[in-house]
């Protein structure tokens, strides 16, 4: 149970974090577009109509790590009956989060701060990775000795 406990806590952090960015990115997305064009760099001239566009592109992602925020929430609640997600969040952690922060710093975007997302990126699939894996070992031997 103390490793449940792990992918507990796993699940409220990586989960808080994400609603943090969530907040972040849907203040810009349905409140203030505007603001995205003052706080992201852009390796290209970015005109009102061209943050505008930028603003609708990031909608989905926004909309997305809001979900995925309250969902890690809520399955912190009973983390052994959710022990696939994780699975799926790790990969997406590498898939719409490493690689695809490769791809923005490639594409010209600021390396330093891709960079450091990158290592946090790599932070929540280690740990993940981690914690699952103890998790289940948990419950198959929970499962063999009953």
């Amino acid at each position: 149970d103390s490793l449940m406990k792990k992918l507990t806590w796993w699940f409220r952090i990586v989960g808080g974090f994400y609603l943090l960015l969530a907040e972040m990115n849907l203040y810009f997305v349905l409140i203030n577009p505007g603001f995205a064009g003052t706080m992201i760099t852009f390796p290209f001239a970015a005109t009102p109509d061209a943050v505008q566009a930028f603003v609708d592109g990031w909608s989905p992602f926004a909309f997305e790590v809001f979900g995925l925020a309250t969902f890690m929430l809520w399955a912190s609640f009973n983390p052994r009956r959710y022990l696939g997600a994780v699975w799926l969040l790790v990969w997406l952690e590498f898939t719409h989060g490493v690689l695809d922060d490769i791809y923005l710093i490639w594409r010209g975007y600021d390396m330093i701060g891709y960079l450091v997302f990158i290592a946090v990126h790599l932070a929540i699939i280690v740990t993940g990775i981690l914690f699952v894996r103890q998790a289940e070992a948990e419950v198959a031997a929970a499962s063999a000795s009953s």
